[in-house]
């Protein structure tokens, strides 16, 4: 009896999809969730490195070349064990009125992880589970410059998420992606890169993107060590820093366990973003309660904001998103492909985070 048979066995007459069926790969995301959150209570933390919006690789489509540009996005399903073939859920949302200064919240959630455990698990391999989606966009044109006559699509892709990063930087990540959903533009034409989203990469990191398994706790500290990932010298006080902090931040919450006085340095450090602001209450996509934060960053020929929830009691980080709230018009500008800005990129629920002994371990 396969996983999907047995729980309508269990769920019987309440089962909400009673007679309608799902592919395989809409069985493997709830099976997969299924088992991430039989776990007991998800520890928080982790995070990838956000790629640059719409930076992506070239390939063919139909004898013309084709710009593939890839923007992240995250989610998850409901409390406990999902609802089966619940679709991923949209962004959250919050109920609260007017945003606030934040600063002061974040300092007194950071002094409250800072008293919290240690990551869970054994070993020097950190692994991470997180679930979403991106929005995966497409461009193909038939000469050497772009025009108004290009074919574009765009999809977001619902992902599961596992990663491993070893001490030495060898690395594993499965993205089992499900269907693109709300698609549009010149979607056929494109259909092999939005359904060809699946994989199981394994790499070594350069030296300078690897963390050590023990992170610095001054907030200082902390920050410089952010500020140095996979980064040529930025200055702390440059117009860069921000954005090489949210991106750096986002990398260690998606990608790695934090014990609690870590966490608590990298909440101080999110709380010195100018501006930043405290949302309201809210609930993340799988039910749980927290505080919505957000901070505003701009690049220059960008704008984007970058909201986190964070567990009231833990401070662990719950979830992520990224709206881009304003860009420069450019050939790949999301306007190109039909988008009314502000476009939420992408969202990613932690399911879970903590240590293994070896790459490919789960908990």
């Amino acid at each position: 009896m396969d996983d999907v048979t047995a729980l309508r066995s269990i769920l019987k007459d309440t089962d909400p999809r009673d007679g309608r069926t799902t592919g395989f790969s809409g069985r493997q995301r709830a099976r997969t969730k299924a088992i991430a959150m039989l776990d007991t209570a998800p520890a928080p933390r982790p995070v990838w490195r956000r790629l640059p919006v719409l930076a992506g690789a070239a390939g063919l489509v139909a004898a013309t070349t084709a710009a593939v540009l890839v923007i992240g996005t995250a989610g998850g399903g409901p409390a406990g064990i999902p609802a089966a073939y619940a679709a991923p859920p949209e962004p959250i949302d919050v109920a609260a009125g007017t945003p606030e200064p934040g600063a002061d919240r974040l300092l007194a959630l950071a002094e409250a992880a800072e008293n919290g455990d240690d990551a869970p698990g054994d070993g020097d391999v950190a692994h991470v589970s997180s679930t979403g989606q991106e929005l995966f966009v497409v461009t193909s044109f038939a000469g050497e410059e772009p025009s108004e006559d290009d074919m574009r699509s765009a999809g977001f892709i619902p992902y599961d998420w596992q990663y491993w990063q070893g001490p030495g930087g060898g690395v594993r990540e499965i993205r089992a992606a499900g269907e693109a959903e709300d698609t549009q533009g010149d979607v056929e034409e494109h259909r092999e890169f939005l359904d060809n989203r699946s994989e199981d990469h394994e790499d070594t990191l350069h030296e300078s993107l690897v963390f050590p398994r023990e992170l610095p706790t001054g907030t200082d500290s902390m920050r410089q060590t952010l500020l140095d990932w996979g980064q040529d010298d930025v200055p702390a006080d440059s117009p860069e820093a921000d954005d090489a902090l949210v991106n750096a931040l986002n990398h260690v919450y998606d990608h790695r366990p934090l014990d609690g006085d870590e966490l608590a340095a990298t909440l101080r450090v999110l709380a010195g973003f100018p501006g930043v602001q405290y949302a309201g209450p809210t609930q993340d996509p799988i039910a749980r309660e927290g505080e919505l934060f957000q901070v505003r960053v701009d690049q220059g020929t960008q704008t984007d904001e970058y909201r986190y929830v964070l567990d009231p009691d833990t401070g662990a980080v719950l979830y992520r998103d990224v709206t881009l709230l304003d860009e420069e018009p450019a050939d790949s500008s999301l306007d190109q492909h039909g988008f009314e800005l502000p476009v939420t990129l992408s969202y990613r629920t932690y399911l879970w985070s903590g240590w293994v002994a070896e790459i490919g371990d789960r908990p």
